[in-house]
């Protein structure tokens, strides 16, 4: 099993779940829950978690998606124009930044955190979602969904799905540190939004965060982000899925 990690006795390794039987936290192996999605196509692009094989770096998977992207947006806008082999590329450069980002295997990382890139017209930007489940002891969805860099009062409100239950949809908002050109005295702002899930009689909170910097593209996006929390669900060691209820073990 590739998701979970923990350092070895020296420090210097990292091991898998399999190899020690349970994750960083202390979860069985038997218990740990992984997550599947089934995104509507054309809207949503997954990072590969790791590379080799058919999606061989950040770059060549890179290069590969991007005239897919505009070749699906193109199918669904009739009498839409290629737009060219610079758009393309550019596309595809920004692809690669994200994948360069948050592609591949981290064994740093406690737990699996899949990114999936926002891309419904390549005519914009793309924004990224992240989706994790945290085994961490105790961890309520209220601490899942707390941003320390918020700096106004959040916007909470109950959000269920059929697979994963009743959880909590929380939206705030940040600034930016100042960066190189901007004008005295201005700062950026981003927006944020999360989702969390306690599952019942598991040590696992499902969390969904997506973060961009443009207030009303991610304010246009927000059905698109209620479609894909929808779609999220839980499998088990060996890919059997998970379902909430009296009788799942």
């Amino acid at each position: 099993m590739s998701m979970w990690r923990k350092k070895g006795h020296d420090g210097a390794a990292y091991k898998t779940a399999g190899e020690l039987g349970h994750s960083q936290f202390g979860t069985p192996l038997d218990q740990i829950l992984n997550t599947r999605v089934r995104p509507p196509i054309g809207k949503w692009l997954m990072v590969p978690a790791n590379w080799g094989g058919y999606d061989k770096d950040a770059k060549q998977w890179s290069q590969t998606t991007a005239p897919l992207v505009w070749g699906m947006w193109i199918e669904r806008n009739p009498g839409a124009v290629h737009p060219g082999r610079e758009a393309v590329a550019r596309t595809a450069l920004e692809l690669q930044t994200y994948a360069e980002k948050y592609g591949g295997f981290d064994p740093t990382q406690p737990v699996e955190i899949v990114t999936y890139l926002y891309v419904p017209d390549p005519n914009r930007h793309a924004f990224p979602l992240h989706l994790w489940v945290d085994d961490r002891p105790g961890l309520t969805v209220e601490q899942a969904t707390t941003d320390a860099g918020a700096i106004s009062t959040p916007v909470a409100e109950e959000f269920s799905t059929d697979m994963l239950g009743v959880g909590r949809k929380v939206t705030c908002h940040g600034t930016l540190d100042p960066q190189p050109g901007d004008l005295p005295g201005t700062r950026s702002m981003w927006v944020s939004v999360y989702y969390a899930f306690a599952i019942p009689g598991r040590q696992a909170v499902v969390t969904v965060r997506a973060t961009d910097t443009d207030l009303g593209w991610m304010s246009a996006a927000s059905d698109d982000l209620d479609e894909f929390v929808r779609s999220v669900r839980l499998e088990i060691i060996g890919g059997k899925p998970f379902t909430l209820g009296p009788t799942q073990s």
